[in-house]
């Protein structure tokens, strides 16, 4: 048996053992703020199907936005990339 091995499993052993820090994206023991008394609030409030239709309009026309300003960015992509490859093959 190589000491080198040993060596390795020895300081992989103490890694492990080594208390872990905290991240910040770790949230099991870190408290939740603002949430105690609001939060039961929030459950109790509904919307109106008014409301809720109005929701679904202005969330479609986004999507539409976005979904045209992507095509268009493509569209030009593309045409960039053609007239880029006609000019390297001339």
């Amino acid at each position: 048996m190589s000491f080198g091995i040993v060596q390795s499993m020895i300081i992989s052993m103490k890694n492990n053992s080594r208390k872990k820090v905290l991240s910040h994206f770790d949230r099991k023991d870190m408290p939740l703020k603002g949430l105690k008394g609001d939060f039961n609030e929030l459950l109790k409030r509904k919307a109106t199907p008014e409301q809720l239709e109005n929701i679904r309009k202005e969330i479609k026309r986004e999507n539409k936005i976005d979904l045209i300003k992507t095509i268009i960015i493509m569209i030009i992509a593309i045409l960039i990339l053609i007239v880029g490859v006609k000019y390297l093959i001339l």
